[in-house]
């Protein structure tokens, strides 16, 4: 255990296992599993590989099974670096503990952590509102009330305008809503996943060009003065 030790990028990790992740041993074996959508995440998994090859010294065992990704670590050290160490349970425990106490005192591992969550179990998308074609959503979602009650917290701490709420399946998500949710969340916590990341940058790029032709229309029909006290036109 005294090989690892937690950074950002170890506190990153949790976010992914709290995530996606299963700990599984019967005190013979012991096993940490990743599983991904098959081309969604491909580059983030082979990122993931990478990662663990070298910071954990222990190839994966990575395969395509269906349209799933599957990264398995076979390691009791780690294993008992995350669940002692770290304070992440395994097996069913898992699915009623919130973000690990050592995390949770220190901001950028926690950010790094919902990073991690929001890879795994995020998603990004946009939907038609009333007088807007690409309202934009990001949203966690997990069966584990206490761990994104926790989250929550900690976003409504960082000010996000978080929603928790329960869905129709019995899990629970987050929601936040609008550009300016999407840009505080692109500049505080971001993605380290290819595919979400460049949803994100898209969604924004294209609100932002959106909100620029607006304003353009605006002055050429004489609706905003360009001068220094305009607002948005310095």
């Amino acid at each position: 255990m005294e090989n690892f030790q937690l950074d950002a990028d170890m506190a990153e990790l949790c976010g992914i296992i709290m995530g996606d992740g299963n700990l599984w041993t019967n005190n013979r074996k012991y096993e940490i599993t990743f599983t991904g959508h098959k081309i969604d995440d491909k580059l983030y998994f082979d990122d993931l590989y990478s990662y663990i090859d070298a910071n954990i010294k222990r190839k994966p065992y990575y395969r395509i099974r269906g349209r799933g990704r599957r990264l398995t670590i076979y390691s009791k050290k780690f294993f008992m670096f995350v669940t002692i160490t770290l304070g992440i349970p395994s097996g069913m425990l898992k699915r009623k503990s919130g973000i690990p106490l050592l995390i949770a005192r220190n901001p950028l591992f926690l950010r790094r952590f919902i990073r991690g969550m929001f890879d795994t179990d995020g998603s990004v998308f946009t939907s038609k509102k009333p007088g807007i074609s690409h309202y934009p959503t990001l949203e966690i979602s997990n069966s584990n009330f206490v761990l994104l009650k926790d989250i929550d917290r900690a976003l409504k701490a960082l000010g996000f305008l978080s929603n928790l709420r329960k869905t129709s399946k019995g899990g629970y998500k987050i929601s936040l809503y609008g550009r300016k949710m999407l840009e505080k969340w692109d500049s505080l916590i971001g993605s380290s996943n290819p595919y979400k990341k460049a949803k994100i940058e898209h969604i924004l790029m294209y609100n932002s060009n959106r909100k620029n032709a607006a304003r353009l229309n605006q002055v050429q029909s004489g609706n905003i003065f360009m001068n220094k006290n305009a607002a948005g036109l310095i």
